[in-house]
């Protein structure tokens, strides 16, 4: 009797470790499994152009990553032209009305002649930036924002809007001496003091995205300002 006893304790003991040992590797798979590498946070940096500074988001993933079970990146949809300027005169006046500068108004004849030249700047498909030549009948802004690129080599359009660009160049007042009427030196304010010259009346802008997904936008100003030895306003 005594025998079976210990029989029966020592395969119950058994049972319990083989029990324990399996609870265990069971416990050990899901650590191992919430422990798994997951992808960084995306870093920042500044891409520096002609213009101003933009910022483009890089997705910084491990090297074992596994691009298949990569979570899948909103695609965006495009704007229509009505909505890809709607602030335009808003994000203008605004900084106009500081100094009592009348508004602008929208023109269409201004829009054409800027996506003659938006449509000439990305003809390389990496939308160049430089302005007309020769004596212009209208004043010329431009801006250039880079594309948004992935490590795994993918390019996005990057999400700038027209009240982005417009800020771009009205946040050169900073670098503007009206005393002196002259920028800083070193600095640029040449985007401002057209955004804001008195005696323009229209503005017409256009955007053109390139191969590499940069993009170019052109605004155009009617009369001109900018003239050698005259303040803005």
């Amino acid at each position: 009797m005594n025998k079976l006893i210990k029989i029966t304790i020592i395969l119950f003991s058994v049972s319990f470790l083989l029990n324990a040992c399996s609870n265990t590797s069971v416990v050990n798979n899901n650590n191992s499994e919430k422990n798994e590498e997951l992808p960084e946070q995306a870093e920042r940096v500044t891409i520096s152009d002609n213009t101003s500074e933009s910022e483009v988001m890089i997705d910084v993933l491990p090297q074992t990553f596994n691009y298949e079970t990569k979570p899948k990146r909103a695609e965006q949809r495009a704007l229509t032209h009505k909505e890809r300027f709607t602030g335009l005169l808003q994000a203008h006046n605004k900084v106009r009305a500081k100094h009592n500068v009348p508004p602008l108004k929208w023109s269409k004849k201004l829009e054409d002649y800027s996506m003659q030249w938006a449509k000439q700047l990305s003809k390389n498909n990496k939308c160049d930036m430089y302005h007309r030549s020769g004596n212009p009948p209208y004043g010329e802004n431009l801006y250039r924002s880079t594309a948004i690129v992935w490590t795994d080599g993918k390019r996005e359009i990057n999400p700038v809007t027209i009240k982005d660009v417009v800020k771009a160049w009205t946040d050169e007042e900073k670098w503007y001496n009206y005393a002196k009427n002259s920028c800083q030196p070193g600095a640029q304010c040449g985007h401002y003091t057209q955004a804001v010259w008195k005696s323009t009346t229209e503005v017409g802008c256009a955007m053109q995205v390139c191969g590499d997904k940069s993009q170019t936008w052109v605004c155009s100003y009617n009369p001109p300002g900018n003239y050698v030895g005259l303040r803005p306003y």
